[in-house]
């Protein structure tokens, strides 16, 4: 699942779902944006938080999942 539409199914905007992550931890828009577009990789506690907030299980988020032939 997209985190995007995690996000939006359990009826947050960006903007909300940061302020209520804010109330646990410090994040900024900016970062959490990048999170969801997939430029980032959050730290296991933002991701948690995020997954909690959401309602999704951290496996299913399609944007953290390894690609086939990463090399590492």
């Amino acid at each position: 699942m997209k985190l995007k539409d995690a996000r939006e199914a359990a009826g947050y905007t960006q903007e909300s779902l940061v302020l209520k992550i804010n109330e646990h931890l410090k994040c900024t828009l900016r970062h959490y944006q990048n999170v969801e577009y997939g430029l980032k990789t959050p730290n296991i506690t933002l991701g948690l938080l995020i997954c909690q907030l959401c309602g999704v299980e951290p496996r299913e988020v399609e944007e953290w999942k390894i690609k086939p032939g990463h090399n590492w």
